[in-house]
C-alpha cells in the first residue's frame, strides 16, 4: 500500500496552487469520436438483462460462432463525447485549465455530444466525427472504431482549415501541449511533424511541456513507429518531452523495437526492464506507463512506481487513461515531482472511473483525502 505520508504530502502541494496557475492555457490534439458506451447482454432474466462479466467469457462466447454464426445484443448505456483528445481536454478544463481541442467534432456544425464539454475547452472543429462503440467489461473494454474521417487529415489540411495563424498562436499561448491517438490517423506522423517544424521553432516559451500518446499501435508498421518515435524526440528541443503508454502499448513498442534493433526478444521479462528498454531507445524526457493498477515512471533519475488504488464499484471505463493523463498533467504543470504527478494522474483516473465524470480541482482532492483515510 502507499505510504500514507506521500499522499498527504501530494495533497498539501495541490492546496498551494494558485488562481493565476489554474489559468495557465494548454493545448491538445488531435481527433474526435461519439462514443457509445455498451455493455453486451449474455442472457436475459426476469431481472433484466446478464451482460458479459470479463473479455475471455465475451471471447469464449464468440469463439464457439466459427463456422456458424450468431447474434449478441448490446444495451447502449451512455453516448458521449470520445476520442483521447477531447477527454483529456475535457479533463484539464475540468481541473480549471484553459484549453483548445482541435480535431473532427462535426463539420457544419459541432455535434451534440461535443457540447456536453467542459466550459473551459474550446473546440477548433476540422471535420466530422469518427464512431466508437466501446464495449465495457468487468476487466477491460473492447474499442470498435470507424475512423473513416481521419482519412484526409493531414498537416496542410489542418492548416488550411484551422489556419496556420490560429495554429500558431494557440499552441505558443500553451503550456502544455498533448497530442494523441497516434495510430488511429493515417497522417499524425505528418501533424507532428508540421507542428514540429513551422510552429515550435518561433515558439515563445521554453519551459513548456509536451505529452504524446501513441495509442494502440499495433496495426501500423515498425518503420512507421520508428519515424513517429523520431518525431517525438525532435521535441524535446523546445521543452519536456512525456511519452505515455498503458500496459498494452508497452508490450507492442518494446516489440516494435526489438525487431528494428534486431534484439532477442525475452517472453520473462517484466514491464519494468521493456520500459527501460523502450526509454533506453527513444528520445524522451519521462517515459510514464499506467497499468490498471499502478503508475511507473522512467527517466534519467531512475525508475519510479507507484500503486494506485483500487476501485470497487467502477461506473466507467473508457476515459481512464486520457484522464489520468490530464491529472499528470496537473502535477508537471504545477511544480509537482514525477511521483506527485503519478499520485495526481492515478487519482484523476481513479474519481472519473469511481464517478463517472471528470472530477474538478476539489474533487480530486477529495479524492486523494478518501484515499488517505484508507491507507495505513
Amino acid at each position: 500500500m502507499i505510504n500514507k505520508i506521500f499522499l498527504t504530502e501530494t495533497l498539501n502541494k495541490l492546496n498551494t496552487i494558485s488562481a493565476d496557475f489554474l489559468n495557465a492555457n494548454t493545448f491538445v490534439g488531435l481527433d474526435g469520436y461519439i462514443d457509445f458506451i455498451q455493455r453486451a447482454v449474455k442472457s436475459q432474466n426476469e431481472e433484466g438483462p446478464e451482460y458479459f462479466a470479463t473479455i475471455e467469457d465475451f471471447a469464449q462466447h464468440i469463439g464457439k460462432a466459427a463456422g456458424k454464426s450468431a447474434q449478441i445484443e448490446l444495451v447502449t448505456q451512455e453516448t458521449k463525447l470520445g476520442g483521447n483528445a477531447p477527454i483529456m481536454a475535457h479533463a484539464l478544463g475540468s481541473l480549471g485549465f484553459k484549453t483548445t481541442c482541435i480535431g473532427n467534432f462535426g463539420k457544419e456544425s459541432i455535434d451534440h455530444v461535443f457540447q456536453d464539454i467542459h466550459e473551459n475547452v474550446e473546440l477548433l472543429s476540422v471535420g466530422n466525427s469518427a464512431t466508437t462503440n466501446a464495449l465495457e467489461f468487468h476487466d477491460g473494454k473492447i474499442i470498435l472504431s470507424e475512423v473513416g474521417p481521419f482519412k484526409g487529415l493531414d498537416w496542410e489540411y489542418l492548416k488550411k482549415e484551422a489556419g496556420f495563424e490560429t495554429l500558431t498562436s494557440k499552441i505558443n499561448l500553451s503550456s502544455l501541449v498533448a497530442l494523441v491517438d497516434w495510430c488511429n490517423l493515417p497522417f499524425s506522423t505528418n501533424i507532428w511533424e508540421g507542428i514540429l517544424n513551422e510552429i515550435m521553432p518561433s515558439a515563445n516559451q521554453s519551459n513548456r511541456h509536451f505529452f504524446f500518446d501513441i495509442a494502440d499501435p499495433s496495426r501500423r508498421s515498425d518503420k512507421e513507429i520508428q519515424e513517429a518515435l523520431e518525431v517525438i524526440g525532435g521535441y524535446n528541443t523546445f521543452g519536456k518531452v512525456t511519452l505515455g503508454l498503458n500496459e498494452n502499448e508497452t508490450e507492442k513498442l518494446y516489440s516494435c523495437l526489438n525487431r528494428i534493433n534486431q534484439t532477442s526478444e525475452e517472453e520473462s521479462i517484466s514491464l519494468i526492464e521493456k520500459g527501460n528498454y523502450i526509454y533506453k531507445n527513444i528520445n524522451v524526457w519521462n517515459l510514464l506507463i499506467h497499468p490498471t493498477d499502478r503508475a511507473i515512471s522512467i527517466n534519467n533519475s531512475g525508475v519510479s512506481e507507484i500503486t494506485g488504488r483500487f476501485v470497487k464499484h467502477p461506473k466507467i471505463s473508457t476515459g481512464g487513461g486520457d484522464n489520468f493523463n490530464a491529472g499528470y498533467c496537473l502535477g508537471q504543470l504545477s511544480g509537482l515531482d514525477i511521483e506527485s504527478s503519478m499520485i495526481t494522474g492515478i487519482a484523476n483516473s481513479g474519481a472519473y472511473v469511481q464517478n463517472g465524470k471528470s472530477s474538478s480541482l476539489d474533487e480530486l482532492k477529495k479524492y486523494l483525502t478518501n484515499w488517505i483515510n484508507e491507507s495505513e
